[in-house]
């Protein structure tokens, strides 16, 4: 056996026995918090398979790892904490071995992890182990306003929710990304498919919730707003207008007739993420009372090849 393959050896998934173990360690958390999380999920169905395990070559176990999936072919990584370089070079080996078996045809296309932006060494164990550094995402969050007011209509300007194509619908997030200053990188790593997948997908999707800004008859721009319950809140998963369409206040426009349709619902707040640079949706996000409430480094890695 090659000293490759008897590296790769040390990270493999967690035996359904070893698995309060390895939460314990993924978790940073005494055995009964860590129990109670086993507990609630396999209540909520929250499948364990991806939960893994890395041992040091003594068969000590140094490192956790845990990929959640989410529609649209993408999962979220969580990763046990980090203490010294050491232990840094052997979360990457497990990140990687976690990653090769997840990424392919038929399987996952899009891993993603979100960081503290001021743990550099967790950022670099990211990097090393082929993530991409995507931006700082600023979540943001208002209250659920029951007052919020629909917007004037404006001349030649169409609200809709009412579904439309999909290939219609591709064709449009397609003409937001064109320039786009929100996650720019992000588009080129997914298919366009699983990409609206996701967006129905997330949350407990509700076609009212979704709005289509037409100009002279010509989609322009969509907000894509999912409800989720157990948290009380709706999120914005998707906010963007077509390069034509910029900087003559649609954006307000359309985010005014987002906030309206949202009061009619009881959701307690309204939460939304957005990449740091773009500095003209943060000010209207700001301008409609929305309020920063975290700063985390967005980071991919993709089973498609990234090109710039």
């Amino acid at each position: 056996m090659s000293s490759t393959q008897s590296n790769d050896a040390r990270s493999r998934p967690a035996l359904p026995a070893e698995r309060l173990m390895v939460l314990e360690k993924l978790l940073g958390k005494r055995r009964a918090e860590s129990s109670r999380f086993l507990k609630e999920a396999n209540r909520e169905g929250l499948s364990l398979q991806d939960l893994w395990k890395r041992v040091d070559a003594r068969g000590m176990l140094v490192a956790a790892g845990l990929l959640a999936s989410n529609p649209g072919r993408t999962a979220a990584l969580a990763i046990s904490p980090i203490q010294g370089r050491e232990q840094a070079s052997e979360m990457v080996a497990l990140i990687q071995a976690m990653t090769r078996h997840a990424l392919g045809p038929g399987n996952i296309d899009l891993i993603q992890f979100l960081a503290e932006s001021n743990d550099d060494l967790e950022l670099g164990v990211l990097k090393a182990a082929g993530f991409l550094d995507l931006a700082v995402l600023v979540s943001m969050e208002r209250n659920n306003s029951r007052n919020a007011k629909a917007p004037h209509p404006i001349a030649n300007v169409a609200l809709t929710s009412q579904s439309i194509a999909d290939a219609d619908m591709l064709a449009l997030l397609r003409a937001t990304y064109v320039d786009s200053l929100d996650c720019p990188g992000l588009s080129k790593l997914r298919h366009e498919k699983d990409i609206l997948d996701g967006h129905r997908r997330g949350g407990n999707f509700d076609q009212q919730l979704w709005t289509v800004l037409q100009i002279n008859g010509v989609n322009a721009g969509v907000s894509m707003v999912n409800r989720t319950p157990t948290a009380d809140c709706l999120e914005i998963a998707y906010f963007g207008l077509a390069k034509f369409a910029r900087g003559q206040g649609f954006g307000a426009h359309l985010l005014d007739h987002t906030l309206f349709l949202a009061a009619k619902h009881c959701e307690r707040s309204i939460l939304l993420a957005v990449d740091e640079r773009n500095s003209p949706a943060l000010r209207l996000y700001v301008s409609r009372g929305f309020r920063v409430i975290s700063r985390r480094v967005a980071l991919a890695l993709s089973s498609l090849k990234y090109s710039t």
